[in-house]
């Protein structure tokens, strides 16, 4: 008895009640299954190839017993083991997993410039959920116009925004959403320009995704009204949840892949390591705040010893200046608690958000794997239960078509997954080089705008003090306390009412601007008279010397700081 459905005898038999056809039950049934459905699917180099030849092995070893069926089965592979390399092409194989990347890019083109942020409403409101304001231009069709000029999204539906593409496309790191605020306050100018080109860098990353670039539900977040967006289509993760977590507990699958398989661990090391600077950060804030407010009570205190000084004017003005100079700079160093908060807090914020979202699309590729595997074994047993089916005396038609309707359904959900993981590791790959540039470049940006604001808060402390050093030095005619252990050096009054800090050194200490070379040779206390002819020479050379030779002395750290401080007064 054979089955009501009929079948192809041109295409691969998948039918386990053929007549000589035991072979192919007995041998890989996953991989009969898999050439079955996509017999021109080119091989994956980075996912499950253990089945990648064995139907034609198995089906010519026990299926064609006379000379000419052999030959001819013969002839058959070797002309499809002939147009393999052309099927597995590079360039046939991006075409047929990531269609996208080989179009030229400029016809799914979409360009946006954010001009605005509005912050209304309660103060819980104005501070977590800001609407940003944007001009939007695109050639895509699905657009009703070309052209859109100030769209308004609040920050709750950017969040529902991203949270559909980061389900819908597992292949895509999807970007993370910036920051509502940074720690500047709501009310500074430098926190509404700071979010504004966050959010542009967002949009520019979002835009220059081929993949994301061309989902449809773009067009819904662009075109619907303030306030009323919320995704049309529904996405899903692999699995959510406490089966999530339950998941994540066991050992991740073998990956071939030896590229995205060292890739997670570094992007959770990273994300680990910026979580680990944030708390040391905030520690150091806090910290540094508390100095600014104990040295403001030490202001205070310092300023009232002056009410004590009766006898001396001058002693009675210097108290009085520093105990001033002493409060503010408690209040300079308060402020670079919250700069250092601003931009190197805020910037390691970002990289831990967008390490979360790569390390959780790994695991979703993970989880993927996993499925698949499950997967092949329930293909595995579909065709087990279909021959021992065959093998009774009395053959029922209705478990015949229940069975083979189930063994379809299994393969080609096994085929279905490993299109899906083959596509999924392919942009994975072209993505994990585009981060990584895109992260060196953040990297460099935090830190030099982190060391901006430090040395912009070293030299408005350097001011402040500089404010002070002719009161001290006022005390009396003879100098002040600036003499004090240096009597014999000449006291002029240009010594007095100039600024201390110039290119030839510090002029409170006397110390002289000296090269690399010689400050080394200081450090030899036997060669005393060789270090006081190099000096000479040395400064023969200085005053023979063009202005340019200053621009090719070695830039050591005790340089730096003299042309720090040179430049600033």
């Amino acid at each position: 008895m054979t089955s009501t459905i009929p079948y192809d005898p041109d295409e691969f038999d998948n039918n386990p009640f053929a007549e000589p056809s035991g072979s192919v039950l007995g041998g890989s049934a996953i991989s009969s299954a898999a050439t079955a459905t996509t017999p021109k699917t080119p091989p994956n180099e980075g996912i499950v190839e253990e089945h990648a030849a064995e139907p034609d092995s198995e089906v010519n070893d026990g299926s064609h017993d006379d000379g000419e069926s052999h030959t001819a089965g013969s002839k058959d592979t070797v002309e499809e083991e002939d147009a393999k390399p052309t099927e597995s092409a590079p360039g046939a194989k991006t075409l047929t997993l990531i269609p996208e990347r080989c179009e030229d890019p400029s016809l799914y083109t979409i360009t946006v410039k954010v001009t605005s942020l509005e912050r209304s409403g309660s103060l819980v409101n104005k501070k977590e959920n800001p609407a940003v304001i944007f001009d939007l231009s695109t050639n895509i069709t699905h657009f009703r116009k070309k052209m859109y000029k100030g769209v308004k999204k609040s920050y709750a539906e950017f969040h529902l925004f991203w949270k559909f593409l980061n389900g819908a496309n597992p292949e895509c790191f999807v970007p993370a959403i910036p920051l509502a605020y940074t720690n500047f306050g709501i009310l500074n100018e430098e926190d509404y320009k700071r979010t504004l080109h966050s959010f542009q860098v967002w949009f520019s990353r979002i835009t220059g995704n081929p993949i994301l670039v061309r989902n449809e539900e773009f067009v819904f977040f662009v075109e619907s009204d303030f306030g009323t967006y919320s995704p049309i289509h529904k996405s899903e993760l692999p699995a959510t949840g406490l089966k999530r977590k339950t998941l994540k507990q066991f050992q991740p699958p073998y990956d071939e892949v030896l590229e995205l398989a060292e890739f997670r661990p570094l992007v959770k090391s990273t994300y680990q390591n910026a979580k680990s600077s944030i708390e040391k950060l905030e520690k150091l804030s806090k910290l540094r705040r508390q100095l600014g407010q104990h040295e403001n009570e030490l202001g205070a205190m310092i300023a009232e010893l002056c009410v004590l000084e009766t006898t001396h004017p001058g002693m009675q003005n210097m108290w009085k200046k520093f105990g001033k100079t002493l409060t503010t700079v408690g209040d300079l160093d308060s402020v670079m608690g919250s700069y250092e908060l601003a931009t190197l807090g805020d910037g390691l914020q970002g990289i831990i958000n967008d390490g979360y979202i790569i390390k959780e699309a790994l695991t979703n590729r993970h989880l993927l794997m996993r499925d698949l595997i499950n997967a092949q074994a329930t293909t595995k047993v579909k065709h087990e239960s279909a021959r021992k089916l065959r093998n009774k005396r009395d053959i029922n038609p209705i478990k015949v078509d229940e069975a083979i309707r189930s063994l379809e359904e299994a393969t080609g959900y096994e085929d279905e997954l490993s299109k899906k993981i083959k596509r999924i590791t392919e942009e994975m790959l072209i993505e994990k080089k585009e981060y990584m540039a895109q992260l060196d470049e953040q990297i460099k940006a935090i830190m030099r705008d982190f060391v901006v604001k430090r040395i912009d808060h070293e030299r408005r402390k350097l001011r402040v003090l500089e404010k002070v050093r002719i009161d001290v030095r006022l005390v009396d005619e003879n100098g002040g306390l600036a003499r004090l252990g240096r009597e014999s050096y000449p006291l002029t009054t240009k010594n007095v009412l100039t600024s201390s800090q110039t290119l030839d050194g510090d002029s409170w200490s006397g110390d002289r601007k000296v090269s690399h070379v010689s400050r080394d040779l200081l450090n030899n206390d036997d060669d005393n008279d060789a270090m006081e002819h190099d000096d000479a020479q040395h400064d023969s050379a200085q005053a023979q010397a063009p202005d340019d030779a200053a621009d090719e002395t070695p830039l050591d750290a005790r340089n730096a700081a003299s042309l720090l401080g040179g430049s600033t007064f």
